[in-house]
């Protein structure tokens, strides 16, 4: 087949792709959606002053989020919470509304003891490759007695 045939008709296919993805994003303005919070997935949420999730389909929303509310007592990557989608786009939504409701999950617990500060003995962490751990003399049983 030609190359020319072949882009003219890949471009007819990704056309279409976008109209019906776009159609199915328009749907679901005014409904509520449950997203699983995610981290860096926006490109422009600093910017926006918005955080991504996805929801239970992997579509990708871009929420209005309240910063002073996010981190350890708030909204965090990992946690689970419930939007209202306001705005369609062929590849993502948008909810500029409030966040309904908050769900904090063992994903995001996960993710703030990542982020905590080290501790300063890596044996403290609970977690080891099995290796001996450099500065610290092990515990040796005490020798037998001699008699």
């Amino acid at each position: 087949m030609p190359p020319e045939v072949v882009k003219d008709r890949y471009l007819r296919l990704v056309d279409v792709v976008n109209e019906v993805a776009w159609d199915e994003a328009k749907a679901l303005v005014g409904r509520s959606v449950e997203l699983m919070v995610s981290e860096g997935e926006g490109r422009k949420d600093a910017a926006t002053h918005r955080l991504s999730g996805r929801g239970p389909d992997n579509r990708l929303v871009h929420f209005a989020a309240d910063f002073s509310q996010v981190g350890a007592d708030g909204v965090r990557p990992g946690d689970m919470v419930i939007v209202e989608i306001t705005k369609a786009a062929p590849h993502h939504l948008v909810a500029d509304g409030p966040v309904l409701s908050v769900r904090r999950t063992r994903a995001g617990d996960a993710r703030d003891r990542r982020n905590a500060a080290p501790s300063e003995s890596p044996a403290a962490s609970g977690v080891g490759l099995g290796m001996p751990t450099l500065g610290v003399p092990a515990a040796l049983p005490p020798a037998p007695a001699c008699g």
